[in-house]
């Protein structure tokens, strides 16, 4: 017995050793050495079985021959090799490099020979040749050249002439209607663009723009957000701050447009990368949720298998796409099955376009879709990708004439994407860039952050620009600074291009004009007439110890002249009318009561105001102060806690407050800012719509240099409903703004005694 106990003792000891080297083994897994001798590097993984190296240079230089190397199942990192297939021993740093020129038709450049990063180009017609695009160029860090392709044109041909890209080469010389030139690249250069054009009797050239493009080289982020931003400024019918591309398309008001993000979720991507991926899909659905039109969202992860996070449906708004991406979108779900399906993805997107075409039988002509492929290389598996985007194109009826209503962005990350097949499933459209290379997912997230950089929203109210990088001065573009002679100033609100919103007791003499001047944006302007509610009167009280009555304290100034909208000057939304409906995006038949409930539901509702800091070197730029509206069966005690002020225990409260104000407690304003707007932000959206106007308010916080941030309990402002006064408003502003059908239904207004 003994000895068997010593001989299971042992096999014990031989269980356990051996469970201690395959321990170490899966430890271990492949080698720390990564055969790298310039380059820096970073793990997916780890060294674990399916792990990704990716290598890294200093700016001006890529990694050689390849970017990655990946630890396979027998504990090795995959083999290093160059472009021909030839074994190399490690990786290192090498220069970049900008494509030279093959061939300038109808003219010369200099110098010849190699283009490292900085280094400079000139090119020069023949006479009699006219010079377009640009004829001095830089090599860029990112293996791209500065400004334009440059050309030599005599203006013969009905289109003009197309030009050779560096490091390409064009056959097809003629240029008349539907004459072609075809495009192909020198060895070791990817085309991505359109190999071929047609000249069309527009004048213009189909498809877009050939770019020959290194394995290494890649978009910078400003470049990429720019084009980007530039594209869907024209669908959404927007301008951007910087040079963009438009198109004369535009989506009109109420359209709808349905954007698809695929997000790669392979074993190659990494869930770092992935995560990345997610927040830009945050970041873009977070803005295109604030425009006007109907956008609606589909959101697919794949990997060998698709997986439908968000469906395209009228059900979900923009918070609760948000809520489902931020919940439900996951790297984990893919692990098991972690190849490259780009075809099944884009064939999940053709369902719901199938499901819609069906929903909306008389819309669907009219719908735009974007699609947003977010991947880090090469589908692996499934069938070709390119296939199933013309299934797509033919679904649509994507000709000549519909090309406006679809666009395909491909978003690829790292030198090892294969830029042509993200360039065959792109759109291909003049002055139009669709595909986008990028160095790594941080350089995605920063180009993101830069598509949503609109400077012209069209129409659209309520909007303000609260970037790090606006100007504080021009925040809260709706904002209008009313001054009269010496007297106090007060404030407004911008509510369409002719017309501002303001408080009575501003307008002392309103007859006479040119004693006002209204500042808005950058710009100042007079006002053509000032019209005071008729049951306004500021002396109805004094009988009854009330100083000045502010029931109705409401007045409409109308501009001499219009105001041009822009990121500084723009209108608040104003509710029960059609530019604030379609920001609630509610249906055009939406009633004043739905806004009414929409806006103010609830006893406590947040909302803002804004008032002149106090500090004498930013005293002309505005802050935003939070109070709350009291209302329901709040709004008494608020009201009531005015007896706290010994300036009012004599007074009838209900006398001097009257059903058209709101009661508000938090930050209190100051004197000078009486007319300013009371907004709400519902759902921290970002656009505003005017409820109050100030009227006046029981607490000066602003009586000695120093502003006041501890008010007493009766603090307290009080604005004038907007929504007690529409009857009004409709009358004087139906010729300007379109107001909901039911308005006409509100009583009319009898005067207080």
């Amino acid at each position: 017995m003994g000895q068997r106990l010593q001989g299971s003792g042992g096999l014990l000891r031989g269980v356990l050793l051996l469970g201690s080297l395959w321990g170490s083994v899966c430890e271990v897994q492949c080698p720390q050495s990564l055969d790298n001798r310039t380059a820096t590097v970073t793990l997916t993984g780890g060294r674990n079985i399916g792990s990704i190296a990716k290598f890294q240079c200093p700016s001006g230089q890529y990694p050689w021959p390849q970017s990655s190397r990946k630890c396979q199942a027998n504990w090795r990192w995959t083999e290093i090799k160059s472009s021909s297939g030839r074994r190399v021993k490690e990786i290192s740093c090498r220069v970049i490099r900008c494509p030279p020129p093959n061939i300038l038709e109808n003219g010369e450049f200099y110098p010849r020979g190699h283009f490292p990063v900085g280094s400079n180009i000139t090119f020069m017609c023949n006479d009699g040749y006219t010079p377009r695009g640009s004829m001095v160029r830089t090599c860029k860090k990112n293996g791209k050249w500065s400004g334009q392709t440059a050309i030599c044109d005599d203006g013969a041909g009905h289109c003009p002439d197309p030009g050779i890209p560096p490091g390409a080469t064009k056959t097809g010389v003629r240029y008349d209607v539907d004459e072609s030139v075809s495009y192909s690249c020198v060895t070791g250069l990817t085309l991505i663009g359109s190999s071929k054009r047609t000249c069309l009797e527009s004048r213009r050239w189909s498809g877009t723009e050939v770019t020959c493009q290194y394995p290494y080289t890649f978009d910078l982020p400003e470049e990429a957000g720019e084009h980007f931003a530039g594209s869907l400024s024209g669908i959404l019918e927007t301008s951007v701050k910087q040079r963009g591309a438009g198109r004369t398309v535009k989506i009109r008001k109420g359209g709808i447009l349905n954007v698809y993000f695929l997000l790669d979720a392979s074993k190659s991507v990494g869930e770092d990368t992935f995560e990345d991926f997610k927040k830009c899909v945050v970041t873009l659905v977070s803005k295109l949720g604030e425009f006007d039109m109907k956008i609606q969202f589909g959101v697919i992860s794949f990997a060998t298998e698709p997986k439908i996070i968000v469906q395209i449906s009228d059900d979900e708004d923009v918070d609760e796409v948000l809520d489902l991406v931020k919940e439900d979108l996951n790297y984990i779900v893919h692990m098991d099955k972690s190849g490259t399906n780009t075809y099944a993805a884009l064939h999940e997107v053709l369902q719901m376009m199938s499901y819609q075409a069906q929903k909306y039988p008389e819309q669907w002509k009219s719908i735009h879709h974007v699609i947003v492929l977010l991947t880090d290389g090469k589908a692996n598996m499934g069938g070709r990708p390119a296939e199933m985007i013309r299934s797509i194109r033919h679904f649509l009826n994507i000709t000549d004439r519909r090309e406006d209503y679809l666009d395909i962005y491909a978003f690829g990350i790292g030198e090892e994407t294969d830029k042509a097949e993200l360039s065959e499933l792109a759109s291909q459209k003049e002055n139009e860039k669709h595909v986008f290379i990028l160095r790594d997912a941080e350089d995605m997230k920063t180009t993101f952050q830069t598509i949503i950089d609109i400077e012209d929203y069209g129409e659209m109210c309520g909007l303000n620009d609260e970037t790090d990088e606006s100007e504080q001065s021009f925040s809260y573009p709706w904002n209008v600074e009313v001054k009269f002679r010496a007297a106090s100033p007060c404030l407004g609100s911008l509510i369409s291009s002719s017309w501002v919103l303001s408080a009575a007791h501003c307008f002392t003499e309103p007859e006479n004009l040119d004693a006002y001047v209204f500042h808005i944006g950058k710009k100042s302007y007079k006002a053509e007439s000032i019209i005071i509610h008729g049951c306004y009167n500021r002396s109805r009280g004094v009988g009854r110890g009330i100083r000045q009555d502010y029931d109705y304290d409401v007045a409409l100034i109308k501009l001499t002249k219009q105001v041009a909208f822009s990121k500084s000057a723009r209108p608040i939304c104003l509710p029960c009318t059609e530019p604030a409906n379609r920001a609630m995006k509610k249906k055009k038949s939406a009633s004043c009561h739905e806004h009414r409930t929409f806006l103010l539901s609830g006893s406590d509702v947040p909302a803002e105001f804004l008032s002149r800091k106090k500090d004498k070197e930013n005293k002309n730029e505005l802050e935003k102060k939070k109070v709350n509206i009291k209302r329901n069966n709040l709004r008494e005690s608020c009201i009531t806690a005015l007896h706290g002020n010994e300036n009012y225990t004599k007074l009838s409260l209900h006398e001097l407050v009257s059903p058209r104000h709101l009661c508000v407690q938090g930050e209190m304003s100051c004197k000078g800012e009486s007319g300013g707007s009371l907004t709400v932000n519902v759902r921290d959206r970002k656009r505003f719509f005017q409820v109050g106007i100030l009227s006046f308010g029981s607490f000066n916080p602003c009586e000695k240099p120093a502003r006041k941030t501890f008010f007493p309990d009766f603090a307290r402002d009080f604005y004038v409903n907007v929504l007690e006064v529409l009857p009004w408003l409709h009358q004087h502003l139906q010729g300007e703004l379109q107001f909901q059908p039911d308005t006409n239904n509100y009583e009319e207004v009898v005067c207080p005694a």
